[in-house]
């Protein structure tokens, strides 16, 4: 079988341990806070989610970019020139033109490396549960799948994946245009918190509408049984802005419903923490096959 290397965008949260292990290469993204570009890289060597959520807190105006497809080439042309053949997880194509701008460069790379493979998954979700498709990528790659069985299975897994969000800070997503001023400022005196979810294409919406976090925590718990195998053991990513405190409360919650559920907190990047703001959370899991 030819060698064949796996990477995911840093929109993907997954656990520290795989990358440092080399099973997986985390790529970088760039997001802009007052007019000055910063880099996330999930490591030491860019701006650190401490920083970024600083950032969040005195409400500096933010928003991101994608990766342009030139980008896209370095990264892919690594280890195409090495031999090494690339299976790249993208952040959804309902959020981002970033799987676009790979599909673009991979197309052009397959005429100047014709016997090596270039192929991006849109992986249609972020976060901790594009985490979770990227844990099957690496468990698919251990097991010895070819580079393209990987693919075909990964774009047929990606759809049994689920994720719902408590968005705490209502003023980022009036400043992103995700809500009207109105509904912020009605929301924002009666304490009404949005939820949201991942829809089949990739794009987001609102599912529900909940007052407070303790509220809005149990709604999550009631989406989870309602689609969620807990018969079974399964990873469960929670995914936190900057609140973790929140976050071991919601996994709890979850522990005690879920028994056999493995639950992974990590804090949300700032690609995607951008637009949630401070005090969000996401909760992603695989579904039973009967889910809606």
């Amino acid at each position: 079988m030819k060698d064949y290397a796996l990477l995911m965008d840093v929109s993907g949260d997954i656990l520290r341990d795989y990358v440092l292990d080399g099973k997986v290469r985390i790529l970088p993204m760039e997001f802009i806070i007052s007019g000055e570009v910063y880099t996330y890289t999930d490591d030491e060597n860019g701006m650190s989610t401490d920083q970024f959520y600083q950032f969040v807190r005195e409400k500096a105006p933010m928003s991101t970019t994608q990766i342009t497809p030139a980008k896209w080439t370095e990264y892919f042309e690594h280890y195409l020139k090495a031999g090494v053949s690339v299976l790249c997880l993208c952040l959804s194509s309902g959020l981002s033109s970033s799987f676009n701008s790979a599909c673009t460069a991979a197309e052009e790379l397959k005429q100047k490396y014709p016997d090596m493979d270039v192929l991006p998954v849109d992986s249609m979700r972020a976060t901790g549960v594009e985490g979770i498709i990227c844990e099957r990528m690496i468990e698919n790659k251990e097991k010895g799948l070819s580079i393209l069985e990987n693919y075909a299975d990964l774009m047929q897994f990606r759809s049994q994946t689920r994720a719902c969000a408590y968005i705490d800070d209502i003023d980022t997503l009036k400043r992103g245009g995700r809500i009207s001023k109105t509904v912020a400022f009605v929301g924002g005196l009666l304490g009404i918190k949005p939820l949201i979810q991942f829809m089949p294409d990739g794009t987001l919406s609102v599912w529900g509408k909940e007052r407070g976090y303790k509220a809005s925590t149990n709604k999550m718990v009631e989406y989870y049984l309602e689609r969620a195998d807990v018969e079974h053991p399964q990873t469960v990513y929670i995914t936190h802005a900057d609140e973790e405190n929140y976050a071991n409360e919601l996994a709890a919650k979850i522990k005690a419903v879920s028994p056999l559920a493995e639950i992974k907190i990590r804090t949300l990047s700032p690609i995607i923490g951008v637009h949630l703001g401070t005090g969000g959370m996401v909760l992603g899991f695989v579904a039973r096959p009967d889910a809606e």
